[in-house]
């Protein structure tokens, strides 16, 4: 129990370590990391991820783009709420999650910021406050990522015997 509760927190120094940045492959913003998870078959971390999903999501079958347990691969098209420019907006992102033994990587792309008035515009884009724009959508990453991996780890460790 001490190993998991010490794991829990480090895991903000962990996907702090990581900053959205220019992917030299695609151009575009993405944030990615890989998360350890001791002595846990991928099939189980898999199971749990996409528990989590659906209680974070408000409609898990409409983000859900790709789900295969047996590639151990979950690829979503989600949102985080923004207020950015002065407006209610989205911040719309591409999650992909992918699982081996012991472990998960995760990686955000596809990034930008959409309201009704200003339509989609790529964080690649020229866009206002865009220092601004990226450190809250790094927070809400992170934010996402750390509530995904205690849900993991709270799940392994809960001896709940209803």
């Amino acid at each position: 129990m001490k190993k998991y509760f010490l794991i829990l927190l480090m895991l903000p120094v962990f996907t702090k370590g990581q900053n959205l940045l220019i992917d030299e492959q695609t151009g575009k913003y993405a944030k990615q990391a890989v998360i350890e998870v001791e002595n846990q078959p991928k099939q189980l971390i898999y199971k749990k991820a996409v528990e989590w999903i659906t209680l974070n999501y408000k409609s898990a079958n409409d983000v859900i783009q790709l789900k295969d347990e047996s590639e151990g691969k979950i690829i979503l098209k989600g949102n985080f709420s923004s207020n950015m420019y002065m407006k209610a907006g989205l911040i719309e992102h591409t999650l992909i999650l992918e699982f081996k033994d012991n472990k998960f990587r995760y990686s955000y792309t596809d990034l930008a910021y959409y309201s009704a008035g200003s339509g989609k515009m790529p964080f690649e884009g020229n866009l206002m406050s865009k220092k601004k724009l990226l450190s809250n959508t790094e927070q809400d990453i992170d934010n996402s990522i750390k509530s995904l991996s205690e849900y993991i780890f709270k799940s392994y460790n809960s001896k709940d015997d209803w």
